[in-house]
């Protein structure tokens, strides 16, 4: 079983399908979807949502920023220990007034953190209000 996701206090990797996060061939776009390594700049934070339940509350970043960063939200699961890649849930969103989105919910930035906002009025989304195994990566954009 290849490890998907390694956080180390040194860098941040989240490998393609079929390679080992921690111990990759090469750091490479090829192997790799994310690593703080790669010439993307590096992320603000990573963190755990602090609840089970997705659309819970409001998600508070380690520090306030002097403007809302972009995150990419994804989900993961727990087998032997290992957590697991499962998919990214949320393209980068640069600001909250310009959103790209490939779901019915949507981030809503703040300065000190963000809320999960479903679009209930055109199509509920079927993830909020469950139980699902998420972690966000805050990037600069200003």
């Amino acid at each position: 079983m290849t490890k998907r996701i390694y956080i180390a206090v040194d860098r941040v990797t989240v490998s393609k399908p079929g390679y080992d996060a921690e111990n990759p061939p090469a750091v490479d776009y090829k192997y790799l979807s994310l690593d703080s390594r790669l010439n993307q700049g590096r992320p603000l934070e990573v963190g755990l949502f602090p609840s089970v339940v997705f659309g819970g509350g409001k998600v508070f970043y380690s520090t306030t920023y002097p403007h809302p960063p972009a995150i990419d939200i994804v989900a993961y699961s727990i087998s032997a220990g290992v957590a697991l890649y499962s998919k990214a849930m949320v393209c980068r969103d640069a600001n909250s007034s310009i959103a790209y989105q490939r779901s019915s919910w949507v981030p809503i930035l703040y300065r000190d953190g963000f809320l999960i906002s479903d679009d209930w009025q055109y199509r509920r989304s079927r993830v909020m209000g469950t139980g699902v195994n998420l972690y966000y990566i805050a990037w600069q954009v200003w």
